[in-house]
């Protein structure tokens, strides 16, 4: 199946599902490479605008959603599956991942199976993102929590 992307991305293809781009896609693989993965059925798709930093990974196994101008700092994953069992018998959990637009999610944060993610919203560096994010807010932590929500577009600075 061939990828589907907008205006010139580069794609190195090792994966069975499908991988959608937007138009203006960077991936800056300075530390290390950037991982995109979609397995057999599976549907990862990233908006417009998007830039993800070295060593980033995001692997759908079901379905990875991503909105227009989003951003990924480096080492920062985000999975829809367990890839295990936890518990001996309970099964594979697979769950859809959903981030909306001018969404940032900052070094090393971890984006777990089922989370949705609001427009506006900031993860920071290091959180465990097990629950569904509000949009125009910041979460941190292990697991995540809100720290602040803003009031409107003037109340936050896009880096």
């Amino acid at each position: 199946r061939p990828a589907s992307h907008g205006k010139a991305p580069t794609i190195d293809r090792r994966t069975g599902g499908r991988i959608i781009l937007g138009s203006r896609p960077v991936f800056r693989g300075v530390e290390c490479q950037v991982v995109l993965r979609a397995d057999e059925q599976a549907v990862l798709r990233i908006g417009n605008d998007a830039m993800i930093n070295s060593g980033a990974s995001i692997h759908a196994s079901l379905e990875v959603t991503i909105g227009n101008d989003f951003r990924m700092g480096s080492f920062a994953s985000i999975t829809d599956t367990n890839s295990h069992e936890v518990v001996p018998g309970a099964g594979i959990r697979k769950a859809a991942v959903r981030i909306g637009n001018d969404v940032w999610i900052a070094r090393g944060a971890l984006i777990l199976p089922g989370v949705t993610i609001g427009d506006g919203a900031v993860v920071g560096a290091g959180s465990v993102v097990v629950r569904d994010v509000p949009a125009n807010c910041v979460v941190a932590g292990n697991p995540a929590t809100l720290v602040r929500t803003f009031r409107n577009d003037s109340d936050r600075t896009r880096l």
